[in-house]
This record gives C-alpha cells, structure tokens and sequence, in this order.
C-alpha cells in the first residue's frame, strides 16, 4: 500500500517549530527564495524587471533593495499581496505553515489566537492565503494524451434540519423546502498529479468548466453523474457505477462460457 502524501517528506517542508527557530535573517532569505525562485533569492526590481539590485536597509533595520537601473526602492514583499505588511517575516511564515498543513482548514480565530494578532488581522490574512492560491490555479489545464483525470462533485451547505413530529416534516428534497444555499464542489485531478476544485450551483453547470480546463485526449474517469462529457473526451472504466461494472463483467463471462 502507498504512502499517504501528508505522510511523505515533500509535505513537511516547512513547520511551526522550523519557523520559530529561523533568525530574522533566515526568514529573509526564505523569503527571497520563494520569492525570486529562477534568481534562487536574487533580488528581481518590479518596477523595471532589472537584476541589478543591492540591499540599502532602512534605519530601523528591516532589509530593502535599491534598483541601479531605476533608483527605485522596494522590499520582499513589494507587489505581492502581503506587501505595506506590519508583521515580521516570521509572523508570516508561521501562518503560512498554520494555514498548509492544516488539514481540515484553520479558523482566523485560532490563528489570532496562536500568533497573537487580532481577529480582523487574521480574517484578512486567511483570505490573502486563499487569494494567493486562487491565483495559482487561474487559467490551469489538466489532462493530456494518455493522462488520466478524475472528476468528481459533492454537494455542501444548505442543511435543513427535519421537524421532530412526522408529520410536520416536510420532503427536502423538493427545491421550494430547501434553503438554496447548497452548492456542488466539483473537483478535477489527475492521478498522481495535480488538482482544480471549483464551486458550482449544481453538478450540471460546471460541464462548460470541465471542458475548458482538461485538455482533449485525457482519459476521464467519472460517476454517474449529471456531468456528461461528450464523446470530445475518452472515457475510462470509472464512468461505470461499480453495478454496472458487475453487469458487464457477468455479462463478458456468459459470453466467454457459450
């Protein structure tokens, strides 16, 4: 049996007690790596795209970079979302590996809590996490020839708690009782590989999604659901329901008997 990834060495890469043991000039550099990674940390100005750059720290300290080409001046942090940040480098580090290796999501009132910051500072820090990862995954294709991807939806929210009598009780599964703040979470992944989750009113509407974002070719894998693909795409053994599956085996050995 394989390893669960949350097991495996490449998701402990960054961890609380490794944060707060780096010095402030650890962080730094931590942060120019992830920053700049086809420099490996080399200060890039974004004012001019110039590669030219040496550190001019302000008074208090805290590092800064001068561009020779333009004379501009700009941090780590200049043109990324946790740029005019009032927390230390580590601060952020911290939440980020909070936030990573969470694996059932982290509240803003538990980061407040374990970073000390207040609730509105870590309200807006979550979110600027989950726009960093929104923007990851913009305009992101899976699939190709031969790759196999899974596609699959569940339905969230919207729970309507049934009356205690009988006969009070109403059928939910009939639009005019529910809330209508039920939303369908389709998930596209490819085996082995990556991942595009999106939030859709219903299974149905994210068709025109799954077609713009797996690439023709890809074998796709699918429950017998409302997301008819087409015959634009291949489909493999898992667009059967495991019933279905039987039948045909039944069937083929039938066949093979006569």
């Amino acid at each position: 049996m394989s390893q669960h990834f949350l097991l495996s060495r490449p998701a402990k890469t960054l961890s609380l007690a490794q944060v707060f043991r780096m010095t402030d000039t650890e962080a730094e550099a931590m942060f120019r790596k992830v920053r700049w990674p086809e420099t490996d940390g080399a200060p890039v100005c974004p004012h001019c795209g110039g590669l030219n750059a040496y550190e001019c720290r302000r008074p208090n300290g805290l590092l800064r970079f001068r561009c020779r080409a333009c004379r501009e001046d700009f941090t780590i942090t200049s043109g990324t979302l946790f740029a005019f940040h009032k927390l230390p480098l580590r601060g952020y580090l911290a939440a980020i590996a909070i936030f990573c290796n969470e694996v059932k999501g982290k509240s803003a009132l538990a980061i407040s809590r374990d970073l000390g910051l207040s609730y509105k500072a870590a309200f807006v820090l979550l979110h600027k996490l989950r726009e960093a990862m929104a923007e990851e995954m913009k305009g992101r294709k899976l699939g190709g020839d031969g790759i196999v991807a899974e596609v699959d939806g569940g339905y969230f929210g919207g729970y309507v708690k049934p009356a205690n009598r009988r006969e009070n009780r109403r059928d939910r599964r009939l639009a005019r009782n529910q809330t209508g703040k039920r939303k369908a979470v389709v998930v596209i992944r490819e085996r082995n590989g990556r991942s595009l989750p999106a939030v859709f009113r219903t299974e149905g509407h994210a068709l025109s999604f799954i077609r713009s974002r797996i690439v023709k070719g890809t074998i796709v894998n699918a429950d017998e659901s409302s997301l008819g693909l087409g015959p634009s795409f291949n489909r493999g053994l898992g667009s059967w329901s495991p019933n279905t599956f039987k039948r045909k085996i039944r069937r083929s050995l039938r066949d093979r008997a006569s």
